[in-house]
């Protein structure tokens, strides 16, 4: 048995993920396939546009094998974080052979340098790299700007490659044994706003839909997606959702409190405290938090954090302690049967039978919060009950 392994969000499952998912088996040689997806809050700060059941779903619906949660400390947290859970996690099942992730380059020799620079970074990485952010520079402007010193990059290249060199990175500190590969991304920036042809990237098709579009997807969807998309349009989550929310746990917080929140540095906490005294929608919260030295994603993650109350403790040297499933077919249960063996961390099908300790219980605690306040933002009322982790089973697609 060949193992791939993709790291996803699925939100939702299109057709540049059904070719990201052939390209990688295909690049790999591999006869089954596993994803780590993110839950109900995402790598951008944003809230999932369905929860996370009825995603990993979707995928398996379209032809994946089996889908693992990223656990939220991970999910909802900077490039490297992210990376490294879902590396981390990836690795310690002990039997994923590959990983596959797409970039803009498609080429590692190009991403392999860029992942030596900065898990060894050199005394004029960091001299660069100093200097533009005590000029005012955003974190990742900032690493751009040295690495493009440091090996003659194109600085408006690395933005949309450094995700795939965070994989590598993670990689490397891990010295996995899990072969990496990268596609070249196609036909639609992942970002891109646009609709055309048969491939378009998810922040379009949640454009088009937050829009009431949704004969604009069919076309860039997989069936089972569309299918799925159709029932739930009354269920959609949208960024704009998390006002009421967020402005009331901002409200009732100190900026004492504030600044305990991950990734809360040099006075945030007084920003944030006040902005929140004085907006009325997502959109003037973020305005009035903006500056050159945030980026709007950062801002994000750090709003997620503070409905969920993530501390610097909770994150700083961690790593995945689980591996929890959210769905599979039946190559994924051969999957589960080879890796149950293998796994240096508990795989967990049902919270309620599982003996966890302390630790993990712990980090599987966020999960379970994220879906409970996730089910709030939800549009229709029956679906606001709180404690679904423990009561959803992982969707299984038998063989028809």
């Amino acid at each position: 048995m060949n193992i791939v392994g993709l790291v996803t969000e699925y939100n939702p499952f299109h057709k540049g993920h059904l070719y990201h998912l052939k390209a990688s088996k295909e690049i790999s040689e591999s006869s089954h396939a596993v994803a780590v997806m993110s839950g109900h809050f995402l790598q951008r700060g944003e809230p999932a546009l369905l929860d996370k059941w009825t995603r990993a779903k979707m995928a398996i619906d379209s032809g994946l094998d089996l889908v693992f949660e990223l656990p939220t400390l991970f999910a909802c947290s900077s490039a490297e974080t992210f990376a490294f859970g879902a590396v981390s996690l990836l690795n310690d099942l002990q039997g994923v052979n590959h990983l596959v992730f797409g970039s803009e380059s498609g080429c590692l020799s190009d991403l392999k340098p860029i992942s030596d620079l900065l898990n060894r970074p050199t005394e004029a990485f960091n001299e660069t790299l100093r200097q533009a952010l005590d000029y005012g520079m955003s974190y990742p402007k900032a690493q751009a700007k040295a690495i493009n010193h440091c090996l003659q990059k194109d600085q408006e290249y690395l933005p949309n490659n450094l995700l795939g060199v965070a994989y590598l990175q993670a990689m490397d500190r891990l010295q996995s044994p899990m072969a990496p590969h990268t596609i070249k991304r196609i036909k639609a920036d992942y970002l891109s706003k646009e609709i055309r042809g048969d491939i378009a990237s998810a922040t379009a098709i949640r454009d088009a839909l937050e829009n009431k579009k949704i004969d604009a997807v069919k076309n860039v969807v997989t069936l089972a997606t569309y299918q799925t998309l159709a029932d739930c349009q009354e269920d959609f989550v949208f960024l704009k959702t998390l006002a009421p929310i967020l402005l009331y746990k901002i409200r009732s917080m100190s900026e004492e409190e504030i600044s305990q929140i991950h990734d809360v540095t040099e006075g945030l906490e007084k920003k944030i405290k006040k902005a929140g005294q004085t907006a009325y929608d997502y959109e003037s919260l973020i305005e009035r938090v903006l500056s050159k030295r945030y980026t709007r994603t950062r801002i994000q993650r750090i709003f997620i954090k503070i409905l969920l109350n993530i501390k610097n403790v909770h994150i700083i040297n961690q790593k995945p302690l689980y591996a929890r499933v959210l769905a599979f077919n039946e190559k994924g249960q051969e999957i589960l049967n080879k890796i149950k063996k293998t796994s240096h961390i508990p795989i967990i099908t049902n919270i309620n039978k599982s003996a966890l300790d302390d630790e993990i219980k712990k980090q599987l605690d966020f999960d379970i919060l994220a879906s409970d306040i996730y089910a709030l933002l939800r549009q229709k009322e029956f679906m606001h009950k709180g404690g679904m982790d423990h009561l959803r089973a992982p969707y299984i697609k038998k063989q028809t």
